[in-house]
């Protein structure tokens, strides 16, 4: 009895899909990667302050002036403090709050949208 050999392995357009899926996932990796670090990188710059003694006598200005010099020290130019950094002051505290939003051209009208957001006390 002869039994028919069946194809094994994927065919041409199997191939082609997982190239497809492959690229794509390595696409967007490389584009959010170095988004995620440098939040990681702004988030412990800040996660330092409360280490500190004294930041809560420090005036909004002295303080977003600290950030901006440790934020350039680490290669992170580009952030906006003016609009995503509030320090409040309630009470006998400090809160600063770093909120924005990321938008990266990824093909042609489709863009990857990455938020983030970080909040520390600082206390005496």
């Amino acid at each position: 009895m002869n039994l028919p050999h069946y194809q094994k392995g994927l065919s041409m357009a199997g191939w082609m899909f997982l190239i497809l899926v492959i690229g794509s996932v390595i696409t967007i990796g490389t584009k959010l990667a170095p988004l995620y670090l440098d939040h990681n990188t702004m988030s412990n710059i800040m996660d330092g302050l409360p280490q500190e003694k004294g930041m809560v006598t420090k005036g909004n200005v002295e303080l977003t002036n600290i950030l901006r010099k440790r934020f350039k020290m680490n290669n992170i130019r580009d952030f906006d403090f003016k609009n995503h950094l509030t320090i409040n002051r309630p009470e006998d505290r400090v809160v600063i709050d770093m909120n924005y939003e990321v938008r990266l051209p990824l093909v042609h009208n489709v863009d990857l949208i990455a938020s983030f957001e970080k909040q520390i006390i600082l206390r005496d």
